[in-house]
């Protein structure tokens, strides 16, 4: 037997390899983006955007329109981290607040009449 019988084939080597080093870039993109919060406080808006699952577009729009804490040093935009994790739950809190106090009526006739203004809402 020759040894090319013993190799495999080449276009199989070469997607197996492909695989291996795509699960590898993967990997270490995981790790990096657990250790964003770690590394520094300060992060850009490409990294809040990735912290905040949002686009980098919306994070920079937000931080004009003053709904989103940030930090400028010369011409960078930074976001801290701390402060977005702040943001975050004081978001969370009024939006669960506000549904709760729409959705709870005070009297049973009151239903039909927040039904009413929701619909034109």
């Amino acid at each position: 037997m020759t040894q090319e019988e013993y190799r495999p084939p080449v276009k199989e080597f070469l997607n197996m390899l492909a695989d291996l080093l795509a699960e590898k870039y993967f990997e270490r993109m995981d790790d990096r983006m657990k250790k964003i919060p770690e590394l520094r406080r300060l992060v850009t808006a490409k990294e809040a955007s990735q912290y905040l699952s949002l686009s980098t577009d919306t994070v920079y729009r937000m931080a004009s329109l003053k709904k989103l804490p940030y930090l400028k040093i010369g011409d960078r935009v930074l976001f801290d981290v701390k402060t977005l994790d702040h943001w975050i739950e004081r978001n969370m809190i009024r939006e669960k607040g506000w549904k709760r106090e729409e959705l709870k009526p005070s009297k049973e006739s009151d239903l039909p009449d927040l039904l009413k203004k929701k619909g034109k809402d």
